[in-house]
């Protein structure tokens, strides 16, 4: 696994713990580089790690640009060189109140979220007229993946008039997430791409025809590749920086190295061929059904249960270890993973070395951001 094991002083690593490689997240980060030919072009996701010094990592391979999906993570990004935030959610007021501030407090830095109907859009022109601030907009198209954005049709055109026409709003572009092609051939998943894509060439022409002076923010890690071949669009990856084992299976070709572990040690053995380990539901993503973790070293095991604090896994291999004995493995989803953990355990030559904080995982990016007075 990219010599990550043996970890000569594991003795050192707390279970269950989250590993990261900072030289695997360099290399992904070239990777990413050299895949779209220009670090402009990309406006990466930091919801998948939420950590500083990952952000660092980006910013001196020249990435300025970044994505968030809560206000906790644009107020980290506030303390990191990034010059444009962009929250990748479409704000409620209480998220919106947060954002405004610090658009207020950071005055150097650009801030942009987005909007895909027109009672948002009311929100945004009071709370930016009450608040004299200008909100900066991307509008987010739905083009298949029915979760969230605005069909590509007349209502999305009227819709960047409105903002056009509003003083205090001011229009940045077209932002589409097509996170619903998982296509493992990279040939279907660059034609599905490409017709997705498709069908907002109406809504582009429209919108031409009277302000030609914006962006697009297109595709997310599964289409990365595909998009990346359409030079006059920003690529928006995430998940390319830690990777992961469902990436790694859905996209196989791709240069991307595992650079995110979980270090599990067994605390039991409760049975013939059974082992124990002290990764539970508290420790990994578990909105999959099992197995939720490529567990190394262990032949033909099967994860046959999990609860809070434990997974109980059977394997012809059990023999070869002892309780306290660590057992290393590739999450299959690494996001919800990392959000579990206050701190990352820093591998670099096979060693511990440091701790990283994850600064970004809460919701409430500060306890005295509450305010209690608003409750009485």
């Amino acid at each position: 696994m990219e010599k990550w094991t043996p970890i000569y002083n594991e003795d050192k690593i707390t279970t269950p713990g989250l590993l990261i490689n900072p030289d695997f997240v360099n290399d992904n980060i070239k990777s990413m580089i050299k895949i779209c030919g220009d670090p402009k072009r990309l406006w990466p996701h930091i919801k998948t790690y939420k950590m500083e010094k990952i952000i660092d990592l980006q910013i001196r391979n020249g990435i300025s640009r970044f994505k968030c999906a809560t206000v906790s993570e644009a107020k980290l990004l506030c303390n990191t060189k990034a010059k444009h935030i962009l929250l990748a959610i479409q704000p409620t007021k209480k998220k919106l109140d947060f954002f405004l501030n610090l658009q207020k407090e950071y005055p150097e830095k650009k801030f942009s979220t987005l909007i895909d109907n027109e009672i948002t859009l009311e929100l945004f022109v009071k709370s930016s007229i009450s608040k004299n601030q200008k909100i900066s907009l991307w509008i987010d198209l739905n083009t298949g993946m029915n979760r969230t954005g605005i069909i590509p049709d007349e209502n999305a055109f009227n819709l960047f008039k409105q903002i056009c026409y509003t003083t205090h709003l001011n229009f940045l572009g077209l932002h589409i997430y097509d996170g619903h092609i998982r296509d493992s051939n990279e040939t279907k998943r660059e034609k599905k791409s490409n017709e997705s894509t498709k069908k907002v060439n109406g809504l582009i022409e429209k919108i031409n025809n009277v302000n030609s002076n914006y962006d697009v923010i297109l595709g997310g890690s599964p289409t990365f590749q595909s998009h990346s071949k359409n030079s006059n669009v920003f690529l928006s990856p995430g998940t390319t920086l830690l990777w992961d084992a469902r990436y790694s299976e859905l996209w196989p070709e791709s240069p991307f190295k595992i650079a995110a572990l979980l270090a599990t040690r067994v605390v039991s053995k409760p049975g013939p061929n059974l082992l124990c380990l002290d990764v539970g539901h508290k420790a990994i993503a578990c909105e999959m059904k099992l197995p939720r973790m490529l567990l190394l070293g262990l032949k033909k095991s099967e994860q046959i249960s999990q609860s809070e604090e434990h997974l109980v896994v059977k394997s012809i291999d059990s023999e070869k270890y002892e309780v306290g004995d660590v057992i290393y493995g590739v999450p299959f989803h690494i996001c919800p993973t990392v959000a579990k953990y206050n701190y990352a355990q820093v591998v670099k030559n096979q060693r511990l070395v440091d701790c990283w904080k994850i600064e970004g995982k809460d919701y409430m990016y500060s306890f005295e951001d509450f305010d209690r007075k608003l409750l009485s």
